[in-house]
């Protein structure tokens, strides 16, 4: 499985999302891996797994932007292969009626009819299977993923409230079929158990290829509307997920080990946790190409809200997660708080809930506390952006003395 020495990540500038200077960014980016033929095949089917998680325009940063999918696919073409589309978002529906919405929300009905790539519309799931499975052996996907020959993943550059950090280890969330998330959210309730399964997805799917969208990022309270867009003008590719992640986070100022995806991808073996100085002096952990990592650093990126910079973080310490976790994440973790001004009643937040805890009272959302795990789906997937999360009187003092704020 993967495990990066001298993993080879390309970073490309690209200031924004013109589709010449897309196609050339994207060109440049896979052409230093040794160029789209090193990984696509003519005649072979290929999956290209974007970000739609609630289908919003491309301006909000909170999907893959089309510009940069439309660009990978004419690579694909290139090579003599077919692109196929596809996604399943968490809080629709995996209908056709359902994609049909987060499709033309998220500009990729246009594209499609212009026939630079086909969209997926088979709403068929099937079972994948993956012995080595930590966590999970046997995952329902959409049947995309079977179908194909080689997947190419195009993931977003996006803070994240439940993981600090979202990219290339976490869009493969996404091949399971809509509601069915939920069900993973209940069962896997803590940051490294829902890691572990994320890594378990991904050496099931086995992508070929990681194409990271970061010319149009999301800072702060991400991934969904509660973020605020944020140019950092860069295309990241790689064939190693986790290199792809620890560079990004670098480059917007998080340490990837407060990422817990790539904490357990450090204790897999997957990598060495060794990125560059500012974790133990080595360097030798990862090869960029392209643009100098240096270069590309963006200043004072926001991250979420409740995830505290240098926090000492009684949260991060597993002795504490054993013991006080369980019986007191209420008062030690933020909670989601439905704003009634904003909240239209539409049951989003209900629907995605993985312990039903979200009920629809005289029109606006109420969210049970004890019932409440802290995956924050509601808050991620709320259209109107309608959630909030706030600590109690406890968990507020905790975390501005420094004590909490950890993933």
């Amino acid at each position: 499985m993967w495990r990066f020495v001298l993993s080879k990540v390309s970073i490309v500038s690209c200031s924004n999302y013109e589709l010449e200077l897309v196609k050339h960014s994207v060109r440049t980016c896979v052409d230093n891996l040794g160029g789209i033929k090193k990984f696509v095949y003519p005649g072979q089917k290929v999956l290209l797994k974007i970000n739609l998680l609630a289908g919003t325009p491309p301006e909000k940063a909170v999907t893959t932007h089309p510009a940069v999918v439309s660009a990978l696919a004419e690579l694909v073409r290139e090579a003599g292969a077919h692109p196929l589309v596809a996604d399943s978002p968490g809080p629709v529906p995996y209908t056709t009626g359902g994609l049909k919405r987060v499709y033309r929300a998220a500009g990729f009905l246009e594209p499609e009819k212009q026939g630079v790539f086909e969209l997926n519309w088979d709403t068929s799931v099937a079972g994948l299977s993956y012995n080595s499975g930590k966590i999970i052996k046997r995952f329902e996907v959409i049947k995309p993923v079977l179908d194909a020959d080689v997947v190419i993943a195009v993931p977003k550059l996006k803070t994240h409230m439940f993981t600090t950090f979202t990219g290339a280890t976490k869009i493969l969330f996404g091949v399971i079929p809509g509601f069915s998330k939920a069900g993973y959210h209940a069962k896997l309730q803590t940051g490294e158990q829902f890691a572990e399964m994320l890594l378990d997805i991904i050496g099931a799917v086995q992508p070929a290829l990681f194409i990271m969208d970061g010319i149009l990022a999301l800072e702060g309270d991400g991934p969904g509307l509660h973020g605020q867009p944020r140019s950092v003008g860069v295309v990241l590719g790689a064939s190693d997920p986790v290199a792809m992640d620890a560079a990004a986070c670098k480059i917007i100022g998080i340490n990837p080990l407060e990422v817990p995806m790539l904490r357990v991808a450090a204790d897999r073996g997957w990598w060495d946790g060794n990125v560059d100085g500012n974790i133990d002096g080595n360097n030798d952990s990862l090869e960029v190409v392209g643009e100098p990592l240096e270069n590309v650093v963006v200043e004072g990126f926001k991250r979420p809200s409740h995830v505290a910079r240098d926090a000492r973080g009684l949260d991060r310490l597993p002795w504490f997660k054993r013991i006080w976790s369980p019986v007191a994440k209420q008062a030690l973790t933020p909670r989601p708080v439905p704003d009634g001004n904003r909240c239209t009643g539409c049951a989003t937040c209900s629907r995605v809930c993985p312990q039903k805890a979200v009920t629809i009272f005289k029109g606006k959302a109420v969210v049970r506390d004890r019932a409440c795990i802290r995956c924050y789906c509601c808050h991620e997937m709320c259209p109107e952006a309608a959630v909030d999360l706030k600590y109690g009187l406890t968990g507020k003092v905790l975390y501005r003395l420094g004590l909490l704020g950890g993933t």
